[in-house]
């Protein structure tokens, strides 16, 4: 339902005036990740230029030139998706309300009470949707308003093949840890010690849950939970092998759909994935203004969004069977 609900308040109350609570959302921790290549100033589709080399050695001591070895370019296009929020509010319909504390004197509102309030929650909520929206958007899907309307991470990995670790039924507190040690088994010998590749394994904050408790269980590393903030920051190096380890809510579980996302784990080097829009961070922009001609307040952000990767090769990604 567009605008303002307000079946479940109680008629003008003055105590209740100021008590508004907003719930904690949950911010896009991955585009705000170090390393993620964010392309801005894209209005459609861009190409991704990649290169490749090789230079095989040759026998010296002789007088000849022989060409060899190749040097390669290839492209992938990043295309994005328009997205837009939209509402309408009608603060007439507080009149009845304890908030009718908060309208103007007069009965012609050209204005929207708690504007701040109402636009910081749509960007929290848009910013907690693109999260989602970034790993787990498949056109496919359906039942998810949100989900639905662009292709994420992991749609384009599973489509660039990707090395799998080994798949299982389902990732448990009881297999956790050896499915990210085949990750990290798997991570091609030619990304290891590369300070300019800095390998990270993101995952949903409830396989990282069952990770932490894991090893905490397992008490085979000296790892003690207690001693470290990985519960506030949702990273931890994975004992035994240096792997970074990274808990973004995108990768969270989603009952109602998307199960065959459910307990994905992806690693790479952040510059690897690319995130392009028109405009960094534009969805933080709202408009909000009177239309007299209906007497409403109304709303709007608009912004565009697309994922994509470089090299599919370079990512080694679990998931169920």
């Amino acid at each position: 339902m567009a605008g303002f609900t307000v079946s479940d308040l109680t008629d003008y109350v003055r105590e209740n005036a100021d008590r508004i609570f907003t719930a904690a959302i949950t911010q896009a921790a991955t585009l705000q990740y170090p390393g993620i290549n964010i392309i801005a100033g894209i209005k459609n589709a861009e190409s991704i230029m990649n290169f490749t080399n090789t230079a095989p050695f040759q026998a010296g001591g002789v007088c000849s030139f022989n060409a060899s070895g190749s040097s390669v370019f290839s492209d992938r296009v990043l295309t994005v998706t328009k997205l837009k929020w939209q509402d309408t509010f009608c603060p007439e319909t507080l009149e009845s309300k304890f908030l009718s504390t908060k309208l103007i004197a007069g009965s012609n509102y050209d204005s929207l009470p708690f504007e701040q309030l109402i636009v910081d929650q749509v960007v929290q909520n848009i910013t907690s949707g693109m999260e989602q929206l970034v790993w787990q958007g498949d056109t496919t899907s359906t039942g998810n308003q949100v989900l639905k309307q662009m292709n994420g991470w992991l749609k384009v990995i599973d489509a660039a093949s990707p090395v799998y670790a080994t798949a299982t039924a389902a990732l448990t507190a009881a297999n956790v840890i050896a499915i990210f040690d085949d990750v990290y088994a798997k991570i091609p010998v030619a990304l290891l010690a590369r300070p300019e590749y800095p390998l990270v394994a993101f995952c949903g904050w409830d396989t990282f849950r069952k990770l932490i408790i894991a090893l905490k269980d397992a008490d085979d590393f000296n790892f003690n939970v207690n001693t470290t903030d990985a519960y506030k920051t949702g990273e931890i190096t994975l004992p035994g092998s240096g792997l970074m380890v990274k808990a973004v809510h995108g990768l969270n579980n989603i009952a109602t759909s998307q199960a065959k996302y459910n307990d994905r784990i992806v690693c790479t080097y952040p510059q690897n994935m690319v995130y392009g829009t028109d405009l960094a961070n534009e969805y933080e922009e709202a408009k909000f203004w009177y239309s007299a001609d209906d007497q409403n307040v109304k709303g709007s952000i608009k912004w565009k969004a697309g994922c994509e990767i470089n090299f599919g090769s370079e990512i080694v990604t679990y998931k169920n069977s």
